[in-house]
């Protein structure tokens, strides 16, 4: 009998402001599985990690391959920590475990997978995987028909414009984030020879700047920018569920 578990009822413990998450890839001859770290608040953390990888074979002995570090994250910045492997030909039994801890040393964060490694148990995690996307989908739809997740929209008019954009929507993409809403960045003539950028989640102005060529700057922008457009969409969930509860 295959067996796979994820202890998905420690976010009723941990998860609260740092989630801990491990992802699962199938590579073709391997399997990878990721440890991520998302700051779910407005305020930096200073964090440890460890990622586990406990193997048993048919003989039931066990082998034990750990990695850790400390690590910051930023306001609602989301991270890959590390990364680890298992061979579909190897024979047994796996257990993934993700500990993150707060500066005092603290488990605040946890995931955990345990499963045998078979191609059923292999096909398993992938179909969780999907039902976990498929909660969340259904999570978000009305009742009265399927909502389009929130589009990302471009309206700029230099290359500084154009490059914000491309920071921007990088980050947005490389944290795997869903907006409610859609983003429209647009890009209008400001004083003088500058351009003033502006973002919107929905109807909600949440950025505004005058657009320079620098790519630091750009880049500073970015990040700034992606937190605030972080906080908004946390806040329309909140209202969401205030609004259910009511």
């Amino acid at each position: 009998m295959t067996i796979f578990i994820s202890d998905n009822c420690f976010s009723q413990f941990y998860n609260k402001e740092i989630v801990a998450k491990i992802k699962v890839e199938d590579k073709g001859e391997f399997i990878n599985f990721s440890a991520t770290a998302e700051n779910v608040t407005p305020a930096g953390r200073n964090l440890r990690y460890e990622f586990s990888l406990f193997k048993k074979d048919d003989s039931g002995n066990t082998t034990k391959s750990s990695q850790g570090n400390r690590f910051y994250l930023e306001p609602h910045q989301k991270e890959i920590l590390s990364s680890t492997q298992v061979n579909r030909s190897d024979e047994g039994s796996v257990i993934i475990l993700l500990l993150i801890y707060d500066q005092d040393d603290k488990p605040i964060g946890k995931d955990r997978l345990e499963f045998k490694i078979t191609e059923e148990s292999i096909q398993e995690i992938q179909e969780q995987e999907k039902q976990v996307i498929h909660l969340s989908e259904d999570q978000a739809k009305p009742q009265d028909g399927v909502i389009i997740n929130g589009l990302i929209i471009e309206n700029t008019i230099t290359k500084a414009g154009r490059d914000f954009y491309r920071y921007f929507y990088s980050e947005y993409y490389n944290r795997e984030i869903i907006s409610p809403q859609n983003i429209e960045i647009e890009e209008v003539p400001g004083r003088g020879r500058m351009t003033r950028v502006s973002v919107h989640v929905g109807d909600q102005l949440v950025m505004q700047f005058f657009a320079r060529p620098k790519k630091e700057y750009l880049k500073q922008m970015a990040n700034v920018t992606l937190a605030r457009v972080l906080t908004q969409i946390q806040r329309l969930g909140q209202q969401a569920n205030n609004f259910k509860h009511y």
